[in-house]
């Protein structure tokens, strides 16, 4: 009996290389409730199938999946909660090219523009996103906001005219706080990138992500210029600049649920409904809208852009057909519609369908990321560590703060980029916002975005 458990338990456990014919083995980050969720989201397959998926996650996910890939104990699949640990094993040759598994055309063709741009390296796709994050939404509370007169903007001049529409009318326009403990500064690194987007486009976001130009280049003083209209007028922002230093990322939307409410807008990702006030969460379309944060239309990129994150499905160079078959589903838009009936679920396919979400504002939020013309993932969550959950948060800060000026503090951190990058200084952040809800970033939002 005992041989028999060691064997079972061998074959459980072991590396993709040695599953049996009809297993494969995953690992990812998803716990507890994303555990048992994203295994119901299975459990069809393998009745269908006959096969068996031997699911492991941990939260340390990002150390111990190049621990097992280098120890010799690879899973089959690993699920990443970002792209750079991902091309990082790539490069050192641990990975097998996504079009060696699936039909990379096929795929391609449902997922939302631009999503596998940031896992293509070498000439090669390394990942496909199986769960999506969204940030450029901003947020509304319905009543007030309708009682008030207020209408949706569809430009980013419309939204500029909203907002002295409602200083004129003595209330203020933004409700906006960044306070994250030590990641305090990544909510305006997520701002940065939006205006990149508009502002510029998604080459020349590519460009800056990629270090391609220098972080202090004309191109990003005007986004950062952009984001400082909007929070440095006055009157603009619930408790101006030390408000946003000092308020905390998942309370600071609160106070559009106040009677009369303290802000009228507020740019998060999806994932900020679990931290509305109970009330607002039991009737969350009555109580909240959602609008996408409109594009700039005079002189901006012309297009829709949308920021923000996904877990990325990636095959581990191991000998197992059956681990092919599971990634061709996890691949697809028929994937996750037991997770998307529980919610805290998006599909990065823009033919999923959409009647599974469990209410209309969810619908709403994974439509206004269908409809973009082009995805683009966190920026800060590829540069390397040191930048991305580093000195872009600090110098952020010490902008708003007022320690440093727009172009010192961009110029700042142009100087913090390493020399060489590599496993060190492309580290994943950590308690961070990572984007990808549940972490919603893991690094991880659900706690910081």
């Amino acid at each position: 009996m005992i041989v028999v458990l060691a064997l079972f338990s061998s074959a459980c456990l072991g590396g993709g290389g040695e599953a049996e014919s009809n297993e494969v083995t995953v690992f990812s980050s998803f716990t507890a409730d994303e555990e048992q969720l994203f295994r119901e989201s299975f459990a069809a397959w393998e009745e269908e199938t006959g096969n068996t998926v031997n699911y492991t996650g941990s939260s340390d996910f990002d150390t111990l999946v190049t621990t097992r890939v280098e120890g010799g104990d690879p899973p089959d699949i690993a699920i990443f909660p970002q792209p750079g640990v991902l091309l990082d094993l790539a490069g050192r040759g641990n990975m097998r090219p996504l079009g060696d598994a699936i039909d990379l055309a096929a795929t391609e063709e449902t997922l939302i523009p631009g999503f596998l741009d940031a896992v293509e390296q070498d000439g090669e796709t390394w990942g496909v996103p199986i769960k999506m994050a969204v940030k450029s939404i901003v947020w509304y509370p319905t009543p007030a906001f309708e009682e008030a007169g207020y209408s949706v903007p569809e430009t980013y001049e419309d939204l500029q005219a909203l907002e002295e529409q409602i200083r004129s009318d003595g209330n203020v326009p933004w409700c906006l706080g960044m306070e994250s403990g030590g990641a305090t500064g990544w909510v305006a690194t997520d701002w940065i990138e939006e205006f990149m987007l508009r502002v510029n486009g998604p080459e020349v976001y590519d460009q800056w992500v990629n270090h391609e130009i220098p972080f202090d280049d004309p191109q990003v003083v005007a986004a950062g210029e952009a984001f400082e209209e909007l929070w440095s007028t006055e009157g603009n922002v619930l408790g101006g600049a030390q408000g946003i230093i000092n308020s905390a990322f998942g309370e600071s939307g609160n106070p559009m649920f106040d009677d009369p409410p303290g802000c009228f807008m507020h740019r998060q990702g999806n994932f900020i409904t679990g931290f509305f006030p109970e009330d607002v969460q039991e009737s969350l379309d009555d109580r909240v809208g959602t609008f996408y944060l409109p594009p700039i239309t005079d002189g901006g990129f012309e297009g829709s852009p949308v920021l923000g994150g996904g877990d990325l499905a990636a095959r581990i160079d191991t000998e197992n057909p059956v681990a092919d078959e599971f990634l061709q589903f996890l691949a697809s838009a028929e994937f996750g519609g037991p997770w998307a009936e529980a919610g805290g679920w998006l599909s990065p396919h823009t033919t999923f369908d959409a009647s599974l979400y469990p209410d209309e504002t969810t619908r709403n939020v994974y439509q206004l990321a269908a409809d973009a013309d082009v995805f683009r993932f966190d920026g800060s969550d590829l540069m390397p560590g040191p930048v991305g959950a580093g000195s872009f948060w600090t110098q952020m800060v010490n902008w708003i703060n007022g320690q440093e000026d727009l172009e010192s503090a961009l110029a700042n951190i142009e100087q913090s980029w390493p020399t060489s990058t590599g496993a060190d200084s492309t580290a994943t952040p950590t308690g961070t916002d990572t984007g990808t809800g549940t972490d919603t970033g893991t690094g991880t939002e659900t706690a910081t975005e």
